[in-house]
């Protein structure tokens, strides 16, 4: 199960996502996929997975690597963690 962490901040700009981790002082900005990925959180990489193919028009295939190349990217700046 990824979930958010609880200090991080979110601004949604209409086509985009912001993220602001306050103890780190970083923003991450989140384009229309990552931000249906951030929207199912929290949830397992099996459902954002499924989150993201009902939104958008990708094969599971490709679906699994962006949700898994976003989680890794999320959890390295502290903005999700793996429960």
């Amino acid at each position: 199960m990824w979930n958010i962490h609880p200090d991080v901040l979110v601004t949604d700009l209409d086509d985009e996502l912001v993220l602001l981790h306050p103890l780190r002082s970083e923003m991450f900005s989140l384009n229309a996929a990552g931000g249906v990925i951030w929207r199912a959180l929290p949830g397992t990489a099996e459902a954002l997975v499924a989150a993201l193919t009902d939104a958008f028009d990708v094969t599971t295939a490709e679906a699994e690597a962006d949700v898994d190349a976003l989680l890794r990217e999320l959890a390295a700046r502290d903005l999700v963690r793996r429960s």
